[in-house]
């Protein structure tokens, strides 16, 4: 049966199908990175350790939710394998053979930058932020810091970066749409850098502007990246 003669129920079955084979794989990841829950704490909670020693938890299930929590994301990370391409078998049917050329370089080139992002978020930005905001501590105010909002804290913050260094996507997508041109962007470049600092300020875990430079530059070089393969595209389509 091809995808022409599948009525709306059929792609629901299948939908359902795609669905409960990701969900099962997830949950077998999870369940499988909980015993190495404590290991992935230990990795998660490094930039920190250095510099206050040790974490608390501050009602009986909160240590546990914790744990629970670093296996879930770490086994959603494990699953990908599965459930992306459960998604690519659910959409690939519908994409022309061009379309599914451009696709899976597409969903790498997000991946790449996403946890490049994460990266750059964990071993260079993290350790002097978090130094940063420690450093404020005096002899009557001192770090108790609970695990669960340390996990929240730092989770954000690699989710955000990595989800801003895949700015070059955001534009290269935009220009696809012909939303936007070299022309628009070299004209609202000024703007754009204000934006990105503006982004950096939000995203960095203290007001130092050191850490804000960390992830301002990247992104500065990213948009010109952007700028750059926007002018390839268009060269492309002129030619």
């Amino acid at each position: 049966m091809t995808i022409r003669d599948m009525s709306i129920w059929d792609h629901l079955e299948e939908l359902r199908r795609r669905v409960f084979i990701s969900m099962g794989a997830i949950f077998l990841g999870t369940t499988g990175c909980f015993f190495y829950s404590a290991k992935i704490l230990e990795f998660l909670t490094r930039p920190l350790l250095k510099v206050v020693g040790h974490f608390y938890f501050f009602s009986p299930q909160e240590a546990f939710l914790t744990r629970l929590k670093a296996a879930f994301i770490s086994g959603i990370l494990v699953s990908a394998p599965v459930w992306v391409w459960q998604i690519w078998a659910f959409v690939s049917p519908a994409l022309l053979v061009r379309e599914k050329k451009t696709f899976v370089p597409l969903v790498v080139l997000i991946l790449l930058l996403f946890f490049a992002g994460a990266f750059f978020s964990y071993y260079l930005v993290l350790p002097v932020g978090l130094e940063f905001l420690v450093s404020m501590q005096t002899p009557f105010l001192e770090p108790m810091i609970s695990i669960t909002q340390y996990l929240d804290f730092i989770l954000m913050m690699l989710l955000g970066f990595g989800f801003a260094f895949n700015l070059p996507v955001l534009v290269l997508a935009l220009a696809f749409m012909r939303i936007l041109n070299t022309r628009m962007l070299n004209h609202y470049q000024k703007h754009a850098i204000v934006l990105i600092f503006i982004l950096a300020a939000m995203l960095t875990p203290g007001p130092d502007i050191a850490s804000q430079l960390l992830l301002a530059i990247p992104l500065l070089c990213l948009f010109e990246m952007s700028v750059f393969a926007v002018w390839i595209l268009e060269v492309r389509r002129r030619s």
